[in-house]
């Protein structure tokens, strides 16, 4: 079936709409990378930092199934900026399954990760998250206390922004910022 896929994408990199070719161009190349999976995963397993990169942003660009599955597995990467990356590229899948991998990080994590760990669950938005995303708040990381910021702001309610507005006389400017941009940002939800 794969070859029939990739034939018929090739026939359309050649038709008369440059819709369809640029389209055909991406659905080419994301085939392709479907194809290369093992590849993907051995260099996961044993590549240098810049080759586990290069699959992290691969698997981005890949998405799907199979690019999500890629993902979850740089998770457990040992380079933390590998794990960072992993988890920012992870953003825009929030399903529940993804939701519990980056839950079960929190722990772990430290410094960067962590920041981005609280920026993907902001980007999901679930209210139910709130309560353990509010603990960072007041986390000693002043990166990680106004990635909090951010993240608490995209998923509390009404009287969260209580716990958001008293950060605006944080000591750290990094913060207060986060609390300004949050301000905002802020809308009213019914």
């Amino acid at each position: 079936m794969i070859e029939r896929i990739e034939e018929t994408l090739r026939r359309l990199l050649s038709d008369p709409s440059p819709a369809v070719r640029e389209a055909a161009s991406v659905a080419l190349d994301r085939t392709g990378a479907r194809r290369s999976m093992e590849r993907f995963r051995a260099l996961l397993r044993g590549g240098s930092v810049e080759e586990r990169f290069r699959v992290v942003y691969s698997a981005a660009e890949m998405g799907g199934g199979e690019g999500v599955s890629l993902l979850i597995e740089a998770l457990a990467d040992g380079s933390p900026e590998v794990r960072g990356a992993a988890v920012r590229a992870l953003a825009p899948h929030t399903s529940p399954p993804v939701l519990k991998a980056l839950w079960e990080m929190l722990p772990r994590e430290q410094g960067v990760v962590l920041g981005n760990l609280l920026e993907t669950l902001g980007a999901s938005g679930r209210k139910e998250l709130a309560p353990h995303v509010e603990k960072y708040l007041v986390h000693g990381n002043t990166e990680v206390r106004a990635k909090a910021v951010g993240a608490f702001a995209r998923m509390t309610d009404a009287a969260g922004w209580e716990k958001i507005l008293a950060l605006a006389a944080d000591p750290d400017e990094t913060v207060r910022a986060a609390v300004a941009e949050a301000l905002g940002n802020w809308t009213s939800r019914p």
